[in-house]
């Protein structure tokens, strides 16, 4: 007996699958489409050129730093408040630091950056899970969310490449070098204070803006987890550093 057709036209072909925004697309989107790009990558998630780029410029930013801090003086005062280092000890610390400081950044970006954003798109997943608008987010939606969003950092990280090509930089760390955060206008006594001011940095708070976009539109996160899975990691960042400012 033949097999009847699947409907009265015959065998209907399958939909097209949407296919995910390419690097450029990504790179315009997070600056001129957000919302567009983040729904596109709902429909098909993709994360790898980011994180490679991404990358790629903060390998790009350790490597000039590490070769044009002065580890003496970015060091020195910390280690003299130290009351647990020996002033005796202080020159052997910095010689020993001055050896370690690269290759441990560059070890740094190699592993702890996909690291911990693989563990922060564990956290929208699971916030996602919880708090789902529609569906629940597959683990690959959220870790675009936590990847795509980074992009908007790259202007911020060519210019902290530029300035320290360009002049001395002494011994600021990456984070203070760009005119973008409130501690490069404000200085303080109170070392925690200043650590704060730090952080309070305009591209960091439009990384944060499109990482709610992108558990709204990507995820498909509930408002009220959205805001959870972004202040959350926020809170803990800036508390780290306040904590490590000493």
């Amino acid at each position: 007996m033949s097999e009847q057709p699947s409907s009265l036209y015959g065998e209907q072909p399958e939909a097209p699958r949407p296919q995910a925004p390419g690097l450029l697309d990504q790179l315009v989107g997070v600056f001129t489409a957000p919302v567009d790009l983040f729904r596109r990558l709902n429909q098909a998630p993709s994360w790898g050129w980011a994180l490679g780029v991404i990358m790629v410029a903060s390998l790009v930013i350790t490597v000039i730093w590490g070769l044009k801090v002065d580890v003496d003086e970015m060091l020195r005062p910390i280690l003299e408040r130290n009351p647990q280092i020996q002033a005796a000890q202080i020159d052997m610390v910095i010689d020993m630091q001055k050896k370690f400081i690269l290759p441990f950044g560059i070890l740094g970006v190699l592993f702890i950056t996909p690291a911990a954003m693989a563990l922060v798109a564990l956290f929208y997943w699971l916030i996602g899970k919880a708090l789902p608008e529609a569906e629940a987010p597959s683990y690959l939606q959220a870790l675009s969310a936590a990847i795509v969003p980074g992009l908007v950092k790259l202007p911020h990280m060519l210019l902290i490449a530029v300035i320290c090509l360009v002049r001395p930089i002494g011994g600021l760390t990456p984070d203070k070098v760009a005119p973008t955060s409130l501690g490069y206008f404000l200085h303080v006594d109170s070392i925690k204070l200043q650590a704060l001011y730090y952080a309070l940095d305009l591209f960091y708070f439009a990384e944060a803006a499109l990482a709610f976009l992108a558990l709204r539109y990507l995820v498909r996160v509930k408002t009220a987890g959205a805001l959870l899975a972004v202040l959350v990691p926020m809170a803990c960042a800036i508390g780290m550093r306040l904590l490590g400012a000493k």
